[in-house]
């Protein structure tokens, strides 16, 4: 049982027992005829008026249980709504927690995608450059290699320069009752009984058109050759004189 429900027993109980200790003010007169009554007479009236006390009991604890009902519902209500309230205001809060962090999610994304790009353009980059790097190095690797060898093969035209020079020079001695020749002339007999490869033929024609007063630049750009090959052609014929 509720607490509602043992307050209202007891206000019945109250009525109840209150209602055979009430008497009505009566006359003289009304005593007088009270006592004229008889037994059943009075029984009957009792009976009555117990009727009377009941319907007043239940009217007013109908009336009881009904204010009790409303002052319930109007405290449910109050309650009710402040419960709404509070409801609406914690979800308020709710929603509001859950719009910030879906903005900062998606701030989050945003800047993830754009560090996602960032990343895509530096990869892309990197490898272009790589690429470069690669191609870069292979050309230096090949220059390196025809450096090597022109190197190599001027290096073998100065020993056969060197050579026909002291040959050169040991006819001389030789010879001496001979006319003077040219170290020009002399190249050009010793590779002229010789079979010489085109490169050779080129040093003798960088002497010969030397010889007819051709410069350095003119000499390379007729024949082809580098202006650093022409020089030293002609460095070593200085030498040989």
């Amino acid at each position: 049982m509720t607490v509602l429900e043992i307050t209202l027993l007891i206000i019945g109980l109250a009525f109840c027992i209150g209602s055979f200790f009430v008497s009505e003010k009566l006359s003289s007169k009304d005593k007088e005829n009270l006592q004229k009554l008889t037994k059943e007479q009075i029984e009957e009236i009792i009976k009555d008026k117990m009727a009377d006390a009941k319907v007043e009991m239940e009217d007013k604890l109908s009336a009881t249980i009904d204010e009790a009902i409303e002052e319930m519902d109007r405290k449910t209500d109050k309650e009710t709504n402040e419960k709404i309230m509070q409801i609406s205001q914690y979800s308020d809060t709710v929603l509001e927690s859950v719009d910030k962090s879906h903005k900062e999610v998606t701030f989050m994304y945003s800047m993830l995608n754009e560090k996602q790009q960032d990343t895509v353009d530096m990869t892309k980059k990197l490898s272009d450059l790589e690429d470069t790097l690669v191609a870069l190095d292979s050309s230096i690797a090949k220059k390196l290699d025809l450096l090597r060898d022109r190197e190599i093969e001027i290096s073998e035209e100065k020993q056969k320069l060197e050579q026909a020079k002291i040959e050169f020079e040991a006819q001389s001695t030789e010879s001496k009752a001979a006319e003077p020749v040219s170290f020009t002339e002399a190249l050009a007999e010793k590779f002229a009984d010789e079979t010489v490869r085109p490169k050779q033929n080129d040093n003798l024609e960088i002497l010969t058109l030397h010889d007819e007063g051709l410069s350095e630049v003119e000499i390379a750009k007729k024949l082809g050759r580098g202006l650093g090959e022409v020089k030293f052609v002609l460095g070593l014929y200085q030498e040989g004189k």
